[in-house]
């Protein structure tokens, strides 16, 4: 008799090991029935095993790839932390490299201002957007809608970034009367349509996740349809559109194409009104010098070091918000949305 089908008959009728195999013996052969019970119960503990050793197989080898780049990108940028470069990182207020001069506080304000600006524009229009498709649009309407809004998101980033260069680039320097349309504005516009699909869906499925018992009791106290939504569905949903709002930050502070084809490439900081200035973002100055930069080369360590920042600001900002989240998530019925 095997461990499992041991198992599973303690665990049904609670019995030990020898009365177990008592049993076992006096059940008569005719009674096949009743033992397949037990085989077929073995059986599916078996696939289950399967199952969860593939799947831990899997996840483990995505953890290793994770840690594997994570170390990589560390161990490259070692040499600026043995180094005076470390000093000149942070003491410098320009990106000069030609000069040796890597400042990169400037990128890491200039990555800032055009993700909180386009965070700022898209939050609004997201959030409105999930609204009228999880409460107000006809059910025949929604799933275009998410069509629509998916398409959006599947779009490369690199067609953003040319449609802003033709388009946009010359408009925004001729409706501010700019030298150059090439601004952290414009990089945040170009962010726009790539974060408001995020938002949009993650924060429509967290809506329709709010118990249907919120709307009717709500609806029974005589509030309107617009009432439940601003006063009971929002507040119970607003971990969730919280934790979308981090996914579109990942997205935008991630971006690299699209923003080098309209951001300006300015390596210094951005003056007053910061909207109207030419910046240089993070990822668009690893994008810009990591052709030229060879390797032992004070360039080639300090792009290392800008990507290990990344991936630390990255980190810190998911961690935060899924404490939040996981803080407030009881509020939507237990419902985990992170």
């Amino acid at each position: 008799m095997s461990f499992h089908s041991h198992f599973f008959i303690r665990r049904l009728i609670g019995l030990g090991e020898t009365d177990i195999e008592t049993i076992w013996r006096r059940i008569p052969q005719e009674s096949v029935a009743f033992k397949q019970i037990f085989f077929v119960k073995e059986k599916r503990v078996k696939e289950d095993l399967l199952i969860r050793k593939i799947f831990l197989f899997l996840s483990t080898i995505s953890a290793a790839l994770v840690l594997l780049i994570i170390t990589f990108v560390f161990l490259e940028s070692i040499p600026v932390f043995t180094s005076n470069l470390i000093v000149n990182i942070f003491q410098e207020t320009t990106w000069r490299p030609a000069y040796n001069s890597f400042g990169i506080l400037p990128l890491i304000v200039g990555s800032f201002v055009v993700v909180f600006i386009a965070i700022l524009i898209a939050l609004p229009i997201g959030v409105g957007a999930s609204i009228y498709i999880s409460e107000f649009a006809p059910k025949k309407l929604r799933d275009p809608l998410l069509s629509v809004i998916e398409l959006l998101a599947s779009i490369p980033s690199v067609i953003y970034g040319f449609i802003g260069l033709v388009f946009l680039v010359p408009f925004i320097s001729q409706l501010l009367k700019l030298n150059s349309g090439a601004t952290a504005l414009t990089a945040s516009l170009i962010l726009i349509p790539m974060i408001v699909p995020i938002i949009i869906s993650i924060s429509s499925e967290i809506l329709s996740s709010v118990p249907k018992e919120y709307r009717e009791i709500s609806a029974a106290l005589g509030a309107s349809k617009f009432q439940t939504t601003l006063k009971v569905i929002l507040p119970a949903s607003k971990s969730g559109i919280f934790a979308s709002v981090i996914l579109a930050f990942g997205r935008a502070i991630g971006e690299t194409i699209a923003v080098l084809f309209v951001c300006g490439a300015t390596g210094k900081f951005p003056s007053f009104p910061f909207i109207t200035e030419s910046v240089l973002t993070m990822t668009s100055a690893i994008a810009m010098y990591m052709g030229e930069a060879a390797i032992g080369e004070n360039l080639y360590y300090v792009l290392f070091f800008i990507g290990f920042s990344l991936m630390l600001i990255s980190f810190i900002v998911n961690n935060i918000a899924e404490r939040i989240v996981e803080k407030q998530r009881e509020k939507v019925g237990g419902i985990r949305i992170w």
